[in-house]
């Protein structure tokens, strides 16, 4: 495809600059996009897509997005160059200094705010006759160092959008879903892998096809799709220095080692990814935990090798399983009573006692008639 000029990107990840964007991006969705540039002996020297300096020069990221009465330099992160290079020219013929590829590498935290951005690019001597074929890619990654005691952020709730965050042995990085490719097949490309948000329900599915006539290796190829190298051991709870981690449930498919392809064998077609998470603390400002999450498998006999491609699918589910405390201090509820039962005992009760029977409720509902002849009437009523 051709080299379009984008001047805006995804509400996700806002930048500031003076030069055009020439893809869009999305917060952590890595990508990479090809294109081709036509070029002219004019354009060598002219067009801001060629030189390096106007893909850095005045750029900013927005760290978090912020309302618009907001002073937005208080939140921008700078995109840092890895190199010095110099400007296209030409020279013998030929349009030197030209950018052929260039990276962005953009650091995020637990919380989703954007830490740092760096940028990189190759140049390249091209013939200004010639198309010239350009990349473009943008790499998330989390950042994991340890802040020093100096910098120690308190344990706060989990804020709706920001990344689930896992540690897989040991490495703690963020939960991610199935990749698709753009023809709706399934991907096992990791920088296609969706990330997981908090309290963002999703479903996702794909088209999957292997020439392969073993169950094993069947089964692996399907669960690498599914839930990529491995599912976590724990996820984070919350945010901050101190995180607090809670088990993951993993239910996966029963092997048979009886299993051949003719008589059909026991893979996985769907993941269901259940995170169950509550509010925690005082009412007026509570924090949002996440207290433990599933991966259920669901499994379904194929025989091999396969005719024709199956689906495969993975759903995403946060339940909000929050207890709330009894009123008053919880939300306040009605206490019904009948007419007049507010200023005395009410013709349901007499003295302490549910009336029963139709008598005595004609002898209560007359001396609820002569008290109020008595607040109409005043003291005059009894000195008659």
């Amino acid at each position: 495809m051709l080299c379009l000029y984008i001047t805006t990107i995804s509400s996700a990840l806002t930048l500031i600059s003076k030069h055009f964007l020439y893809f869009s991006a999305e917060f952590m969705r890595s990508v990479s996009l090809s294109c081709v540039r036509m070029l002219t002996p004019q354009s060598c020297t002219t067009d801001p897509g060629l030189n390096a300096h106007s893909y850095f020069s005045d750029l900013s990221l927005i760290k978090v997005p912020v309302v618009e009465t907001a002073l937005v330099s208080d939140f921008l992160v700078p995109v840092t160059p890895l190199s010095e290079w110099p400007e296209p020219s030409k020279q013998n013929n030929s349009c030197v200094n030209v950018v052929k590829k260039v990276e962005f590498i953009i650091g995020y935290n637990g919380r989703g705010e954007l830490m740092n951005a760096t940028v990189n690019m190759v140049l390249a001597d091209v013939d200004p006759s010639q198309l010239l074929l350009q990349t473009h890619s943008v790499q998330f990654q989390l950042v994991t160092s340890s802040p020093s005691s100096r910098e120690l952020i308190p344990s706060v709730g989990l804020s709706t959008g920001s990344p689930v965050i896992g540690r897989f042995a040991g490495e703690v990085k963020p939960l991610r879903t199935m990749g698709v490719s753009q023809s709706g097949e399934c991907s096992s490309d990791t920088s296609r892998r969706a990330p997981i948000l908090f309290t963002h329900n999703t479903i996702t599915g794909c088209t999957f096809r292997s020439p392969s006539g073993d169950c094993s290796e069947l089964r692996s190829q399907i669960y690498g799709i599914l839930q990529g190298l491995a599912t976590p051991d724990v996820i984070a709870m919350n945010w901050g220095s101190k995180t607090d981690w809670t088990r993951v449930i993993t239910q996966e498919c029963p092997v048979s080692m009886q299993e051949t392809c003719e008589s059909g064998c026991i893979l996985p077609n769907s993941l269901s990814i259940q995170m169950l998470w509550a509010r925690q603390g005082l009412l007026d400002l509570p924090q949002k935990y996440i207290l433990g999450g599933k991966y259920l498998f669901k499994c379904k006999k194929f025989k091999c090798p396969m005719t024709s491609p199956i689906a495969l699918t993975t759903e995403v589910t946060f339940a909000d399983i929050t207890v709330y405390p009894e009123p008053p201090r919880g939300s306040p509820q009605p206490n019904w009573k009948f007419a007049f039962g507010f200023f005395t005992r009410g013709i349901a009760e007499l003295d302490g006692h549910f009336i029963v029977n139709s008598s005595d409720a004609e002898k209560v509902m007359w001396s609820l008639m002569l008290f109020t002849i008595m607040l109409l009437t005043g003291l005059e009523f009894f000195t008659r």
